[in-house]
Parts: structure tokens; sequence; C-alpha cells
């Protein structure tokens, strides 16, 4: 099949392309490469097409052929979106709706990979699903839930199939801690100070939880639910149900290592969530989704992986 994935350069987006690419499909690759890099996808160069562009500037582009699906996971980051809130509108709104006239043009399928965050905090002991009230605490998690009502309406009006995909924290190789975007990924940016021996910031008292999903987990249930027949711009969690918090996170880090964190105490972030975590339920029973990775297991590749590129 022939898909596009938008923000292919980037972490979650490489993993994705590697991912189709052994599996024969043909992938267009679409990104600015403002937080991704050419050498995340230098082992699949020769059987990519790539497309520089920002992805609101979609529609403007020339496509020889007709996409079967398209995998938009181009985004601003959440973290810069209150710095920056017109920025985040142009990426993740404006973004959304050229893909969704692409795929409306080419009769394709969209899974729209949006955010967990959406939702707010998980009460105390429970777990968060699909059914649960959206909070957003953030620009970026407002505009990640107008962009899943704009992929209902174009299904509603138009007939463009698509799926939402709300994932937890997505962590593993080549996630980059981007000090320009203010993209500072929770494990990413651990394991680069603790590897690297710099001092480690803990934000608040460190027992805020997230709920961590390893990026070949992420990868392997953004493939499943393209793969499926659903395509009524439902939504579904990929996610582990599983807490751990930022100190535990720390501690595994440690522990893998062998070092000891320099740790300095700062303030909350604003904006920030309690508690995470998401039951996988619903994308368990809709394509087949169901986690294999232990955050233990994710983090010791990664941390592996940040040895061999000490420094970068």
């Amino acid at each position: 099949m022939r898909f596009l994935v938008t923000g292919g350069y980037g972490f979650v987006g490489s993993h994705l392309v590697e991912d189709l690419c052994s599996s024969n499909h043909d992938v267009t690759v679409l990104d600015n490469l403002s937080n991704g890099r050419l050498s995340n996808l230098e082992s699949v160069r020769n059987k990519i097409t790539m497309c520089m562009a920002n992805i609101e500037h979609i529609r403007t582009l020339h496509f020889g052929d007709k996409f079967d699906g398209i995998f938009h996971l181009a985004t601003a980051p959440r973290s810069s979106s209150l710095m920056d809130p017109m920025r985040d509108i142009e990426t993740n709104c404006k973004g959304m709706m050229a893909v969704l006239e692409l795929a409306r043009a080419h009769g394709a399928k969209v899974v729209f990979t949006s955010n967990s965050g959406i939702y707010g905090t998980a009460p105390a002991g429970a777990s968060i699903d699909e059914s649960s009230a959206n909070n957003p605490t953030t620009p970026y998690d407002a505009n990640k839930l107008v962009s899943e009502y704009y992929c209902k309406i174009y299904h509603e009006i138009h007939g463009v199939r698509s799926l939402v995909v709300r994932f937890a924290t997505v962590y593993g190789e080549r996630q980059q801690v981007n000090e320009k975007l203010n993209w500072k990924p929770l494990v990413a940016t651990l394991v680069k100070n603790v590897v690297n021996n710099e001092d480690v910031t803990i934000n608040g008292d460190g027992e805020q939880t997230r709920d961590l999903i390893y990026v070949k987990d992420a990868v392997d249930g953004v493939v499943k639910a393209m793969a499926s027949s659903a395509g009524d711009a439902d939504i579904c969690l990929l996610s582990t149900n599983k807490e751990t918090s930022v100190n535990e996170v720390l501690g595994m880090v440690e522990e893998i290592t062998g070092q000891k964190a320099r740790i300095i105490r700062s303030e909350p972030l604003k904006g920030d969530i309690r508690r995470m975590k998401y039951d996988y339920g619903k994308a368990k029973r809709k394509f087949g989704f169901e986690p294999k990775y232990t955050a233990k297991e994710g983090i010791d590749k990664m941390v592996k992986y940040a040895k061999k590129n000490l420094h970068q």
C-alpha cells in the first residue's frame, strides 16, 4: 500500500516509517525537521520519498499518486504551546485540516495521533478511558481536541475515514531533548542527564505519574489502527494502564546505568498533569492492541542507545 507519514523524521514517526518499509509498503515522509533528524531514517533512506514542508502547507504540494492511508504524526510540542499558542494552532489545527482535505481528495484513511493529556489528571486509584470527561490544560491539548472534532466532521459530512489514537507518554530510542522547542520528554531528559552526568531537575515532588508506553508498542498500535476496518473517527487510547512516577523513572535510570543522579528541586510545571493512567481496553477490542514492553525493559533499551550516542 501507499502511505504518507507526516512527522516521519521525528521520534515516533521514524520508527513507524521503518516498520512500514519492513512490510514493503510505499512510504512518503513529510517533515520540516523542526524536531526530526535525517539520520533517524538513514537505514531506509533509499526506500522512501522525502518531502520537506510544514504540515499546514500540504495542500500546495503535488503528489504523483494517491495515498491509501495517511499517518498524521506531525505536531508542535505540548510544552511550547503556552509560549507560542499561535504557532500551535498553525501546526496542530491548520495542519489537521490540511491532512483531512488531502485524505478527502485521495480517498485515504487517516490515523491521527492525538494526546491523552486532553483528559487531565486521573482520579485517585482509577484509570481513565475514552468515556472520561475531557479537561485540556494547555493550548496543545485544546488544539488536539479540536483536531479530533475535525476528523468527526469530515467523516460525517465528506465520508473521510479516520481513527484517532490518543497516546500515553511515549518514550524510546531516538527521542531527543530539544531545548529550542522547549521539548523535554520525561524519560529522554532523565536518561540524558544521568548518562551525561548532568544535574537532574525534578519539578514538584516527583510523585506525579506517567503511563509510559514504549515506542515499538505505540507503532504497533497505529499500524493496527490503520489496518483495521474502523474508520468512523472513533477515539482509542494507546497506553499500558500502569502508572510510573517521575521518581520511579529516575530510580530505574540510576539502577540501569549504575550512576547516582544529582537532583535539583524546582517548582511544578504550569499545566502539568498529576496522575496518568489510561485503559487501553477499547483499542484491544477494536484492533487487537496490547503493549508488550514493561517500563524497565523500555528504559533499559533507551539507556543502551543513549550510551552509544553519548553527549549528542
